[in-house]
């Protein structure tokens, strides 16, 4: 819906889960409000060759023309009350306020944890918790964890848990702002606000697991290593992986990490670093894709990669000891 006053255009867009609205500033000859189908729109104006355009409607026809130039467009619009309407936000709704940046930075760290199984409609989304002035994040498809932390030290109410759906963090990353974002969160509803633009989405409903459980209380093993090596190496392993799942081999010996892969149609390879160790030596399998996935998601030069043994779930960090984190579960013990 274009609606455009006062020298102002407002766009409100819906697809009945998610509902965005944007403000711009634009010359007003005439008020006026059209529904027009925002694919068509969307993929036209973003082609027009000149940066200025003049969009006119037509209330007996039911048509806007768009003039660029000596050319002209007409789309077909629909009723201005065709547009379905959104709840509305409640007045005393949690508001947190966050950094700029924040939201593309929980997009890296989170989403690709997210269940891809839609009989798993609570995994798809991302827990969000707030308690104590801490603000905490998770998301896990059974397999594996992500894990973050924001501190809200301006909240004093009560403790609330909230399932966020995925597409927030999405369409809240491609928010090209360096101002502050300003959370909204009720019972049912979750709205992303910055100067001029506004997300607001239904929350996942249902119950989030209890994922503190699947996280060791201590670790036995570990070894640091620079993120880009382990990462450019895991991405030359998974060269030889095949469709079924091929898993990377960990072997940790003091002083000492050797990843290996073997694939009994394509190959077989086997790389060797030198890091700084602790424990016994190891042997674990993982899911390639998994840990490559990790490393992409943390910061730093340095990623930290703790054990607790051949079965036991692996916590992976960067060494500048972030709040955020991983845990992947190996895929079985060797024989």
């Amino acid at each position: 819906q274009l609606d455009a006053q006062d020298q102002t255009l407002r766009l409100t867009a819906t697809d009945l889960s998610h509902h965005l609205t944007a403000t711009i500033p634009c010359e007003v000859s005439e008020p006026g409000t059209i529904v027009l189908p925002a694919g068509p729109l969307a993929h036209l104006i973003h082609r027009l060759p000149t940066a200025t355009f003049t969009l006119t409607t037509d209330a007996a026809t039911g048509q806007a023309t768009i003039r660029y130039g000596r050319n002209k467009a007409v789309l077909n619009g629909f009723g201005s009350d065709t547009l379905p309407q959104f709840p509305a936000m409640p007045s005393d709704a949690l508001t947190v306020s966050l950094p700029a940046g924040t939201l593309s930075t929980l997009h890296r760290q989170l989403v690709f944890a997210c269940a891809h199984d839609e009989t798993r409609p609570v995994l798809q989304g991302v827990s969000a918790q707030i308690t104590a002035g801490r603000f905490l994040l998770a998301a896990t498809d059974g397999s594996r964890l992500s894990y973050t932390e924001l501190p809200v030290p301006d909240y004093a109410g009560a403790d609330q848990s909230f399932i966020i759906p995925p597409k927030v963090l999405i369409e809240g990353a491609r928010l090209n702002t360096t101002q502050a974002i300003t959370l909204t969160l009720d019972s049912g509803l979750i709205r992303v606000a910055t100067p001029g633009l506004m997300l607001t989405s239904r929350l996942v409903d249902g119950q989030y697991p209890d994922y503190q459980r699947v996280i060791p209380a201590e670790y036995a093993h570990q070894f640091r290593i620079t993120r880009a090596d382990l990462q450019k190496s895991l991405e030359r392993l998974q060269l030889m992986a095949t469709k079924d799942v091929s898993p990377v081999h960990l072997h940790l010996a003091p002083g000492r990490l050797t990843l290996s892969l073997q694939s009994s149609e394509v190959g077989h390879i086997e790389e060797t670093f030198d890091c700084p160790t602790q424990g016994q030596p190891l042997d674990v399998l993982f899911n390639p894709r998994y840990l490559l996935d990790a490393m992409k998601s943390l910061d730093g030069e340095e990623a930290l990669i703790e054990l607790s043994g051949p079965q036991s779930p692996a916590r992976i960090r960067s060494v500048n000891d972030a709040p955020y984190f991983h845990i992947a579960l190996p895929l079985r013990q060797l024989a």
